[in-house]
């Protein structure tokens, strides 16, 4: 009898260990990223939407239209000109939603005032995976990564101003810097997310005081870049991405990224 419970505890004990186990390997990725919205105007390149190519699905939205961009590698250099938009993009899933510049300027331009990018991976860039020229923008959830100059270039081509709040964003593998804010009127803000594996983090023109970053990792080659100058909560280590060199950016366990962004949630888009 005495064997049959102790049997019956040892198994008890087993099956809570497995439990607790799968739990923890579970909590490695903390997403929170918000419901996506509903479109006003949804993309697929088979042909199931409304649209197949993006460029087209712009030229037809409207002011403060939502379009929705199903996975596929979209070919496509994208511009939202000074009188178009604001609009809202949203990839479905940043890992399999992709604008590849295939070697023009920049994977995605804007030009106007308030739009919101999201969950898409733009890459392929000559110079830039995003390029702003002008207005406040949003951008989260998004992968920007093999690109040849940066990832996001904020300039002051425009007279009034540009800007971003950059949230939950992972910029990787980019040949010269993750950003570069040539404005140094307005602030632009950086949390929750992953600069790494780019030759510099943070390049800014004046003081630095224009860029403020809370809550990100930066890793760079050049430790200097990794220092913002206003900010809280940061750090450099070694993000540990699954596979890099074949364009996983998803973390590894053990990576310091996990549960790091200011609600608990990983830094970066995944």
């Amino acid at each position: 009898m005495n064997r049959k419970i102790d049997r019956l505890l040892l198994t008890t004990v087993l099956l809570l260990a497995v439990v607790s186990l799968q739990c923890a390997t579970r909590a490695t990725v903390v997403s929170s990223r918000p419901e996506l919205p509903a479109p006003d105007i949804t993309v697929a390149q088979d042909g199931s939407a409304d649209y197949e190519t993006i460029s087209d699905a712009l030229d037809d939205a409207e002011a403060d239209d939502v379009i929705l961009i199903k996975p596929g590698i979209y070919k496509e250099d994208i511009e939202i000109d000074e009188d178009a938009g604001p609009f809202t993009l949203v990839g479905e899933d940043p890992a399999t939603t992709v604008i590849d510049a295939d070697g023009a300027y920049a994977a995605l331009t804007l030009k106007s005032d308030g739009n919101h990018i999201s969950g898409l991976t733009l890459r392929g860039g000559e110079s830039h995976g995003l390029y702003i020229t002008g207005g406040r923008q949003k951008v989260d959830y998004c992968l920007i990564t093999g690109n040849g100059d940066r990832g996001i270039y904020i300039s002051t081509m425009s007279d009034t101003g540009s800007a971003a709040d950059i949230d939950h964003c992972t910029i990787a593998g980019n040949e010269i810097s993750a950003i570069y804010c040539a404005n140094k009127d307005e602030k632009t803000t950086i949390t929750n997310s992953i600069f790494a594996d780019n030759k510099r983090s943070l390049i800014y023109d004046g003081d630095g005081l224009n860029l403020v970053v809370k809550y990100t990792c930066l890793h760079s080659t050049d430790t200097d870049s990794d220092e913002p100058k206003s900010g809280s909560n940061n750090f450099r280590k070694d993000a540990k991405f699954k596979d890099s060199k074949n364009g996983n950016y998803k973390l590894k366990p053990g990576s310091p990224c996990l549960k790091a962004a200011a609600d608990g949630s990983n830094q970066g888009c995944f």
